[in-house]
């Protein structure tokens, strides 16, 4: 099947301009955490994160060669007959292209499905939900382990994934592959949903933090809502059309951009420190006046590398960041002496501290 000029040129600029904020993202993302963290102290969800780059290249690269580079072993009883040695050669190229588009898409979408799990893993120390956070990882990598032994098994021999005709349905359709991708593709993002939604609304934050907070993660129901229709137009017969590239490669930008915009979110924060306050009430000094937020504690500590094993938790601003107490539901009660983060923070219109990690001081009383 073929596709017209004008979706051709379409496809074109949507896929680089969603592949030039994902990458934007990505960079921007790096950049935050090395200045926060320096190179060394890279956590693990970055190093990952990195990982996405080369992936996400090759999906934009191979989905533009499928489009532009002749098509691929899809094709209509009338293609077949009007077939010539060149657009035969063509197609196969087009088709090994298709093989390394789904491969790439798989590894694209698992690697940052890794980064976000790793993220809720270490929101969730602590806390009931980092249970399930632990099986959905296990669920995920069951998932990764079943889409390889799909995508090597499907169409057999493998080189009829580029046989031209196909010489079966299954070397054009990825039909048993797609099958399982999805399967376990939206239903490993679902629970992430499930886990992570009600534990954002009950973050102890102003309203506006907490629609932004939830409207990042919210990204994630489009990015369901992108692989289901990836498979509508892949595999219903009615709809099969080369527009499932379109959703392919949108469901691997919100994947990216979920991914990486808690991290951008927390570098605007501290560029712009008014962002840090938006919500809060204003708070007063004992003779009724306004405090000017500028002489506000500070509430948002960075790193120093005064000491190495700080682990400051800037995902999502949540915690200690954005004055998340001990007193959010589900969390464990052998837990709630553990250190959070070194940090005090004041939050809320009168003057008391919330303190994250177990520490001894004297309180003094002094006569004025």
């Amino acid at each position: 099947m073929s596709t017209s000029e004008s979706f051709n040129q379409e496809f074109k600029i949507e896929t680089w301009t969603l592949y030039g904020v994902g990458m934007l993202l990505i960079f921007t993302r790096l950049a935050s955490q090395t200045r926060k963290l320096g190179i060394k102290r890279l956590r693990t969800d970055d190093w990952v994160m990195i990982t996405t780059i080369p992936w996400y290249t090759l999906l934009v690269i191979s989905i533009n060669k499928i489009i532009f580079g002749g098509g691929s072993n899809y094709m209509t009883p009338d293609e077949i007959a009007a077939m010539t040695p060149q657009t035969k050669a063509d197609r196969i190229s087009g088709s090994k292209w298709v093989l390394v588009s789904e491969e790439v898409m798989v590894l694209c979408v698992w690697t940052c499905k890794v980064c976000m799990l790793l993220i809720y893993r270490r929101l969730t120390e602590g806390l009931t939900q980092g249970t399930i956070i632990n099986a959905i990882m296990v669920y995920v990598a069951v998932g990764f382990v079943a889409c390889q032994i799909a995508f090597f098994t499907t169409c057999r021999p493998f080189s009829g994934y580029w046989s031209v005709p196909a010489i079966n349905d299954q070397c054009w359709s990825y039909y048993n592959f797609e099958i399982v991708e999805g399967t376990f593709n939206v239903s490993a993002d679902l629970a992430v949903l499930l886990v992570a939604i009600p534990l954002l609304m009950k973050l102890k934050i102003p309203i506006q933090q907490k629609i932004i907070l939830v409207s990042v993660f919210g990204m994630g129901i489009f990015a369901i809502a992108a692989a289901i229709l990836t498979k509508v137009y892949s595999l219903d017969p009615n709809l099969v059309s080369y527009a499932y590239l379109n959703w392919y490669f949108r469901e691997a930008s919100v994947s990216v951009y979920v991914t990486n915009l808690p991290a951008v979110w927390a570098l605007i924060r501290d560029m712009f420190p008014a962002v840090r306050y938006w919500g809060y009430p204003p708070r007063t000094n004992s003779d009724g006046t306004v405090r000017n937020r500028k002489t506000w504690p500070v509430q948002f500590p960075t790193n120093t590398n005064e000491d190495p094993e700080t682990e400051y938790r800037d995902d999502l601003e949540m915690f200690d960041r954005l004055g998340m107490n001990n007193s959010i539901e589900g969390l464990d009660t052998g837990s709630q002496h553990q250190s959070i983060a070194p940090s005090v923070s004041e939050v809320g219109t009168t003057d008391h501290m919330v303190i994250y990690k177990d520490t001894s001081f004297t309180v003094m009383e002094r006569n004025v």
